[in-house]
């Protein structure tokens, strides 16, 4: 579906998510992100795990080839 996935959306929580060192706006990006990419559950708990943090990064890179 990666077709479907709006990279600028992703790129700009993504940068948001590397540029903060606020735990809260981090993960609320990263959820933005992961959510966007469907590779974590959209359920409204933006309080990610440090291994749910690392997928959508992986995500991210992958999708947006390291930009």
């Amino acid at each position: 579906m990666t077709e479907d996935i709006n990279k600028s959306y992703v790129k700009r929580y993504i940068d948001q998510a590397r540029s903060t060192d606020d735990q809260n706006l981090k993960n609320n990006a990263l959820y933005r992100a992961g959510t966007q990419m469907e590779v974590i559950n959209c359920d409204g708990n933006d309080k990610l795990t440090p291994q749910q943090q690392q997928i959508v990064l992986d995500a991210a890179n992958k999708l947006l080839g390291g930009q």
